[in-house]
């Protein structure tokens, strides 16, 4: 939400992007995502049923600065260990590296730990355990999951290349869950370069639309629970959704609700459709929130409005159709 309203803020110029307070503002809305890989290995840990230190010394590895700091400067690719590379990659932010590495780590520990004289465990099972799972992570799990992200990027580049409109109908359809699975950052940087080469891009609206058909499913949800602390929680999800932070609505809500998730993926899917068909487009980088809109003031101001309305309107109507009351009830 602090993400969300700060980008207003900006947009509205009632904050100068450059100045102090946006910059401390940011920090305290960004730390989290900046360092989501050790948020994800603590969770991962008890999901994969592993020490939950280990995994938090494994998400270090990929945050250490000597591999961050030789991804921002891009003068290496990669660094050698034993005989074999690793790659050099940011992983603040991302998702699947993180998940796929401790979920190797939760064998590897068991594996050290079965094989271990019991009066070694103490130290030698965490040292072996790092030993191995730390260097495995940086050569294998890691850059696998990376790489997943850069394929669906250039799967993406390829679709615009066919067609505006079936970019949009794939876009808005893969979004949603590519949210989940962190994969949504390898689009951001194809926006990043259309802004460069063009002065404009015409899948952040895409983004919009995807934001707005998930707080309009959200909302349904919220209509359809009875418990008042689960009410509070789902609509403070839905509120994040459409100041642009998604995460607290997909994690909290729509995943628990398959039918809702459904609902959200087809309001996208039709909302980014919608904006492709009439190439909707946008000057400027913004989070992709209801605030935003002040960032589509032009030629395709009322299509942006007209979009939110009916992608918020057709999220909200098919999941208060489809999900039943009973349905959402029996799972609190």
């Amino acid at each position: 939400m602090i993400k969300g309203i700060l980008a207003g803020l900006i947009a509205l110029e009632v904050l100068n992007a450059e100045s102090d307070a946006v910059i401390i503002l940011d920090l305290v809305a960004s730390a989290v995502f900046y360092f989501l890989p050790f948020f994800l290995a603590a969770s991962a840990a008890n999901i994969f049923k592993t020490n939950q230190y280990l995994a938090l010394a494994v998400a270090g590895g990929f945050m250490y600065p000597s591999l961050l700091d030789a991804a921002k400067l891009g003068e290496i690719s990669q660094f050698t260990f034993i005989g074999l590379p690793v790659p050099v990659i940011n992983y603040s932010a991302t998702v699947i590296p993180i998940i796929l590495s401790i979920w190797a780590l939760s064998y590897i520990q068991k594996y050290v730990d079965k094989y271990m004289p019991n009066v070694l465990r103490t130290v030698f099972t965490p040292t072996v355990t790092l030993f191995i799972a730390i260097p495995l992570a940086l050569i294998v799990t890691g850059p696998l999951g990376a790489y997943m992200g850069s394929l669906l990027a250039s799967f993406i580049e390829m679709l615009f290349s066919l067609s505006a409109i079936l970019a949009g109908t794939v876009v808005g359809g893969i979004r949603p869950i590519a949210i989940v699975f962190g994969m949504h950052h390898a689009m951001t940087p194809i926006a990043l370069q259309n802004f460069a080469d063009n002065g404009f891009d015409m899948m952040m609206p895409m983004f919009l639309m995807t934001n707005m058909a998930i707080a309009g499913a959200t909302f349904a949800v919220f209509f359809k629970v009875k418990n008042k602390k689960e009410k509070s929680v789902i609509l403070s999800a839905a509120i994040s959704a459409l100041l642009g932070i998604t995460e607290p609505a997909l994690f909290g809500v729509l995943i628990k609700h398959r039918k809702a998730f459904i609902a959200c993926t087809v309001a996208s899917m039709i909302g980014a459709t919608f904006f492709a068909l009439l190439g909707v487009r946008i000057y400027g980088y913004i989070l992709s929130s209801i605030v935003s809109l002040v960032a589509y003031v032009g030629p395709y101001f009322w299509y942006a409005i007209i979009g939110v309305i009916l992608t918020l309107s057709i999220g909200f109507a098919i999941t208060f159709f489809l999900l039943k009351s009973r349905e959402v009830n029996e799972k609190q």
